[in-house]
């Protein structure tokens, strides 16, 4: 771990339980990823988990989003159910296929523009504002308990 300074990330948890045991065996970021849920099609969706993940592990471990983040609104749900960076990889690559290095930018721009359209119809002006009244902003119906 010294090579990365001690910065170490464990991708694929979707349960508080196993967050909170990798950030004591000494992991800094937790990732929060189903893979897609491709080969786990039964696994719970990433946004529903992320809460009790935030919660177990405390605000100063870093957590990173995949899995079903296609658009500006899911990035801002993310960001305010507590999570610090989402994953983009489908918005990245359609925007790849769809126009090389443009298409990415375009993708990216996309989401800008979503992500603060999202932020000003919930209030907020920051990701800062997001993240500290975000949680009270969202809401879940029929909400799984994982």
């Amino acid at each position: 771990m010294k090579e990365w300074n001690g910065l170490i990330a464990l991708k694929g948890l979707v349960r508080a339980d196993d967050a909170k045991k990798a950030v004591n065996t000494g992991f800094s970021t937790i990732w929060v990823s189903n893979h897609g849920a491709r080969q786990l099609e039964t696994s719970p969706p990433t946004i529903n988990v992320l809460p009790s993940i935030r919660s177990a592990v405390g605000p100063s471990v870093e957590i990173i989003l995949d899995g079903g983040i296609q658009r500006g609104t899911d990035i801002a749900k993310a960001l305010a159910l507590g999570a610090d960076a989402v994953g983009i990889g489908k918005p990245y690559l359609y925007g790849l296929a769809a126009g090389g290095g443009e298409g990415v930018k375009k993708a990216f721009d996309i989401l800008k523009i979503e992500l603060d359209r999202a932020m000003g119809l919930l209030g907020v002006a920051t990701i800062a504002e997001l993240k500290a009244h975000g949680s009270s902003l969202i809401k879940h119906r029929n909400l799984r308990k994982y």
